[in-house]
């Protein structure tokens, strides 16, 4: 499916040319009245309408909308019914993107709904402890503007919704679809991808009032609002001696995962405001095949309202393990990460390895150094002292341990947390994804060198090259079937990425990032087929990459996507459509 938006008020659709489709599209009830009829009138003035038979018309009547367009697509599928299907259905998509095209034009002159109108017909549909935020208000630039990766992501916004509760969000969702204006849910504005900038003059559905996190009576799982931030759950959830997966509609990788498995399959049910604005509760019982696409590519299917997750124990303390390497060593530091892994299981217990290039001017006036950082549980963990031993044996230019970490403050003590340079806004972020199932030491060489010639110029001596091991085991214990996280997510655990920052507008700072980090990725990536997790891809990657290269699998979710979101409301997050 494609998304035209011009002016950016409107949407324009087209789809895959599937009979089922069109007809969905043509009584959906989304977009309706004149606008169908404008789209199918101006269609038969184009040489492809004219291809079909397809009349021009002038004076069309605006009321006769959906059935009209509905009866004059209809009429023209016979003609073409007896070509071949994959032949047919080109055509049919061709007429459509030609319709969408062609209401993109039609539509270049229509008034977008002022910030002014929407509140005055929005505020009372809400409840009484929501919030609309507009242009004029005090708090807009931090509120709803400031983004991690902006201002290369720059989603635009009419005005903002800080909903109370989920039947606010139903009734934002149900708005925007009758004033025909996309709509995004944010929580910590922390996405990237660059299907982000196709949203221009929408309305943003701020879930962060949305901040609860309930354990239940028998301890095992919690309730956790959609609008909670990743460390307020921990926080609250250690509080009562439990911990949980992390960020969970794309997969969810994490610190547990080597026993728990992803965030994704940890998940119980959800609560789900879909693209017509109904809500629905998705779960192994209830909408099944929902459920199963929600995990691994919920952000194609709705807005989680809330999540219920299990939990653990969360009693055993942590330490870290940090080593510190000069360039001469990343060889040898790659081979042995590769040595060890292939050797050693993880199943005996949680050991998480993080890697970093990063400069470092006190350790290595002229290159970036190489970081090590272990994370482990328990004094028991069979794997520390070889993997500490090892590493030792490279002869680190620092070595340090730190003891009796809380799982509440890990993610601190790793220079992870919320207040980490990882977490800062409004300097430009772009990553540059890549999974492998092992290292490739002459590749990293070839990248590493590239993120030292890219780090020399001081526009971009913050950035940092990521290495993350966060277990096998427990992720590979579900079975691929589970649910909809690609099976490479398993099986290629090792996620390697450039994260590249940089400050400004400057159009020739964006064009060298975007060069470098595409350079650095093909370094590292090899002669394998390419995959990127789902949330660290950047927007430009073909769908396979992302959700997996098994074909059922891919057509399983274009199917559930086009019988739940026909219209493609959630398509600014690595769309499937």
């Amino acid at each position: 499916m494609r998304v035209v938006q011009k002016p950016p008020c409107l949407q324009a659709l087209s789809f895959p040319g599937l009979h089922p489709a069109i007809k969905t599209f043509a009584h959906h009830g989304i977009l309706q009245d004149a606008i169908f009829d404008q789209a199918f009138a101006y269609l038969g003035g184009t040489s492809l309408g004219r291809q079909f038979g397809v009349p021009a018309r002038r004076g069309t009547n605006p009321g006769a909308g959906i059935g009209d367009l509905q009866r004059g697509i209809t009429s023209y599928i016979p003609k073409i019914s007896k070509r071949p299907v994959q032949r047919r259905d080109r055509c049919l998509a061709l007429i459509l993107f030609h319709g969408a095209n062609a209401l993109a034009v039609l539509s270049s002159t229509t008034e977008c709904p002022s910030a002014e109108r929407i509140e005055k017909e929005l505020g009372p549909k809400l409840s009484v402890d929501a919030e609309i935020l507009t242009p004029r208000s005090p708090g807009w630039e931090e509120e709803v503007v400031a983004r991690s990766s902006a201002p290369r992501i720059h989603p635009s916004f009419v005005l903002s919704v800080h909903v109370a509760t989920a039947e606010d969000v139903e009734a934002v969702v149900k708005y925007a679809n009758h004033i025909h204006t996309p709509f995004l849910a944010v929580s910590g504005a922390h996405g990237w991808p660059t299907d982000m900038n196709r949203l221009q003059g929408g309305i943003q559905i701020n879930l962060r009032k949305l901040n609860t996190t309930r354990i239940s009576q028998d301890g095992d799982t919690a309730a956790v609002a959609g609008g909670t931030l990743q460390h307020e759950a921990v926080r609250s959830l250690y509080a009562q001696g439990k911990k949980m997966a992390g960020p969970l509609l794309g997969g969810g990788h994490s610190m547990l995962q080597g026993q728990h498995g992803f965030a994704a399959d940890n998940l119980v049910s959800a609560r789900l405001v879909l693209a017509n604005g109904s809500a629905v509760t998705v779960s192994a019982t209830e909408n099944p095949d929902l459920f199963w696409a929600i995990r691994g590519a919920g952000h194609n299917f709705g807005i989680a309202t809330s999540l219920r997750v299990k939990v653990y124990d969360a009693s055993k303390d942590w330490t870290l393990l940090t080593f510190v390497f000069t360039q001469d060593k990343l060889e040898a530091y790659f081979d042995t990460w590769n040595a060890l892994e292939a050797e050693h299981d993880d199943a005996g217990g949680l050991l998480v390895l993080n890697g970093l290039f990063a400069r470092n001017p006190a350790a290595d006036a002229i290159n970036p150094v190489i970081i090590l950082q272990i994370f482990y549980t328990g004094d028991d963990n069979p794997l520390v002292d070889i993997y500490r031993d090892a590493f030792l044996a490279l002869r680190p230019l620092v070595n340090t341990s730190v003891s009796s970490i809380a799982y509440v403050g890990l993610y601190k003590a790793g220079g992870l947390d919320i207040s980490s340079s990882v977490c800062r806004k409004n300097e430009n972020l772009a990553g540059f994804p890549n999974s492998v199932a092992r290292w490739h030491a002459g590749a990293m060489r070839k990248g590493f060198n590239l993120f030292a010639e890219l780090t020399a110029d001081e526009t971009f001596n913050t950035s940092a090259f990521i290495l993350e091991s966060y277990g096998r085991h427990g992720v590979r214990a579900v079975p691929p079937n589970e649910n909809a996280v690609a099976p490479e997510e398993r099986t290629l655990h090792l996620l390697g990425s450039p994260l590249l920052w940089w400050v400004g507008h400057d159009p020739k700072n964006r064009e060298k990032a975007v060069s470098y980090g595409k350079r650095m990725q093909d370094a590292v990536r090899g002669s394998n087929p390419p995959h990127a997790y789902v949330n660290y891809a950047v927007g430009t990657e073909p769908l396979d990459e992302m959700y997996g290269r098994d074909e059922e699998r891919i057509e399983r979710l274009r199917r559930l996507k086009r019988e739940y979101d026909p219209l493609n409301r959630f398509g600014f997050y690595n769309p499937i459509s």
